[in-house]
């Protein structure tokens, strides 16, 4: 079962159920508590003929009246253990066992998971180019490529906006964590109480836009960070033209990941004209299993040439695979040249099928078999097994290359294998 709250969705689902069984924990403590409250203030609120004395000579009169001293040893023995009874009973019924067990394995979040959603509210902002200040309110509001609003139901404080400040700038992301600062500033005014001391946030807002101006001035001395390429204070004088230069058709490495998160957003990069040359057909495959049926194709770029064939997979097949996933789900790693680790830029988890641990995966293989003509067979070695992705709040699947190990690389050292025995990777 998946070991974190932030790499895929299905887990925050199960959090909800986990939320209401610490509910009802809580409150069942509570209604003990009451008791024991109620216990302890009987005790406490009981007086006593002594408790109006105020000479040591009359408290000494009252105690050798044999019955009076019965009755002050009793209270301090019997009566007050009760009281010490009801206490220890509380012990066991102490919500905090149930809870750090619960965290211990793993079924309520760990601070990496806070962390972690806090990274993908900045990822998304980043990559979505989301109003922050509609984001504060909880809803998520673009202009590009459209003016929409997703609206939201709970809002963020100023220590939600602190928080996400920090990681925005431990991310490298120097310009959003002055915003972020500046949200957070801007919240703790109307807040009674401040969800935060000011003095703190004070102090980080100014130490991010020192280190967020500095950068500035060391640019080309220091790692690539992600700033507006003016000071904070001149951000509002910068022009029109130094935006527009993320736009030029130059796919240097900046171009490049601009060019990523506008097609996130569903900008439109290419032009009418490429477009025009593109075609949709229907397709038949190469075995006859879909000649009744024939399965909708659509160009997408001719060189490489990619295209989407539609409806192929069906609404069972994809229960299926869900089915077969959400029991399995792990967090994904990447390969470091010596062992797997998790990534902080693969924010999803994975499951793999092979095809002989379910029928989903032999009726796939019949569907990519039939469809490309190349062996499909995991057992056969024609490919590896499915890989089943669950993506979390702000899942990224970065652009990379893929290699060949050195194994296989020498083994089949031309793409020409490939086409010359008709395998490949799914």
């Amino acid at each position: 079962k998946n070991k974190d709250f932030y790499t895929t969705v299905s887990t925050l689902s199960d959090l909800i159920h986990v939320e209401k069984q610490v509910k009802v924990d809580l409150l069942r403590y509570v209604e003990r508590l009451r008791v024991v409250e109620d216990s302890i203030l009987n005790f406490v609120q009981d007086r006593q003929p002594y408790d109006d004395l105020t000479s040591p000579s009359a408290i000494s009169d009252y105690l050798k009246h044999p019955v009076h001293a019965f009755q002050l040893i009793k209270r301090m023995t019997t009566g007050l253990k009760t009281v010490e009874a009801q206490i220890k009973r509380m012990r066991k019924f102490d919500p905090l066992i149930n809870i750090k067990a619960m965290r211990k394995q793993r079924l309520l979040p760990w601070d990496d998971d806070f962390q972690g959603l806090a990274t993908s509210l900045v990822t998304l902002q980043d990559i979505y180019a989301l109003d922050l200040h509609e984001l504060t309110k909880g809803h998520l509001h673009t202009k590009m490529p459209r003016n929409r609003t997703i609206p939201g139901r709970l809002p963020l404080n100023a220590q939600d906006c602190f928080n996400i400040s920090q990681v925005a700038q431990r991310q490298g992301m120097h310009d959003l964590a002055v915003k972020w600062a500046e949200q957070a500033v801007a919240k703790a005014a109307d807040e009674e109480p401040p969800s935060i001391p000011k003095q703190e946030l004070d102090s980080h807002h100014k130490a991010v836009v020192t280190k967020y101006d500095e950068l500035l001035r060391t640019r080309g001395q220091v790692e690539p960070v992600q700033t507006h390429e003016v000071p904070v204070q001149d951000r509002k004088k910068q022009s029109a033209d130094s935006e527009a230069q993320l736009f030029q058709e130059v796919l240097s490495e900046d171009q490049e990941d601009q060019n990523y998160k506008r097609l996130c957003r569903g900008e439109v990069l290419r032009s009418p004209k490429m477009d025009s040359q593109l075609r949709c057909r229907y397709y038949k495959g190469q075995d006859g299993l879909f000649a009744l049926q024939p399965i909708k194709l659509e160009e997408i770029n001719l060189k490489p040439y990619v295209i989407v064939m539609h409806d192929v997979v069906q609404d069972k097949d994809i229960e299926d695979l869900m089915d077969f996933a959400e029991p399995r789900l792990e967090r994904s790693t990447t390969y470091t040249g010596s062992e797997m680790m998790p990534s902080p830029e693969r924010t999803s988890s994975t499951a793999w099928m092979n095809e002989d641990e379910a029928p989903i995966a032999v009726r796939m293989n019949s569907y990519l078999k039939a469809l490309l003509g190349m062996g499909t067979s995991d057992i056969d070695d024609e490919a590896e097994a499915y890989q089943l992705a669950n993506y979390g709040t702000g899942g990224q699947f970065l652009p990379h290359h893929d290699f060949l190990q050195d194994s296989l690389h020498s083994y089949n050292s031309s793409a020409d294998y490939y086409l010359q025995y008709g395998t490949g990777d799914r």
